[in-house]
């Protein structure tokens, strides 16, 4: 079986940075399922799986543009105490969640407002995969349904879908 649209795909990857450290991995643990085709992973990674079988591995470089994008200095800016729940308890490097449900990350603290990054965290970077296709089967109908893998999962009968 190759890697097509609506096949469940299981991967074990290696995602490293420009620095060569390792930023996120599971070869020694259980592989990640994706549903082909449906924007479950970056955009380039389902291009450049496509075709595979199961088995293969490869190594690609995903520049910025085709990852996380380039960092945007507009996303930077300063918050406001006044804006904020409790800003004395936020330190730098904290994730904050600010009031309009954007995600940022605290850089600067100072007395009357904080400096927040709300780029995602691997903005302007470039990464360095190395992609095993574990496995490969046929989405349920369900899976179809809802673009995404679903968990099995088993009562206290041990049974699949019993209880």
């Amino acid at each position: 079986m190759r890697v097509e649209n609506n096949k469940i795909v299981s991967l074990h990857y290696i995602m490293k940075n420009e620095a060569g450290e390792t930023l996120v991995e599971n070869m020694e643990h259980s592989a990640e399922e994706y549903l082909h085709g449906y924007g479950n992973i970056l955009p380039e990674l389902e291009r450049l799986l496509e075709g595979l079988e199961e088995g293969q591995e490869i190594e690609v470089v995903i520049p910025p543009e085709h990852a996380y994008g380039p960092r945007e200095l507009s996303l930077i800016f300063d918050v406001s105490h006044q804006d904020l729940e409790d800003p004395l308890s936020i330190n730098e490097g904290d994730p904050i969640q600010l009031f309009d449900g954007t995600d940022a990350v605290v850089i600067e603290t100072h007395d009357d407002h904080l400096v927040v990054d709300a780029n995602h965290p691997l903005a302007g970077q470039t990464l360095y995969y190395t992609l095993k296709v574990a496995a490969i089967r046929e989405a349920t109908e369900n899976e179809l349904h809802e673009g995404q893998p679903q968990i099995e999962t088993k009562g206290s009968c041990n049974t699949p879908g019993c209880c």
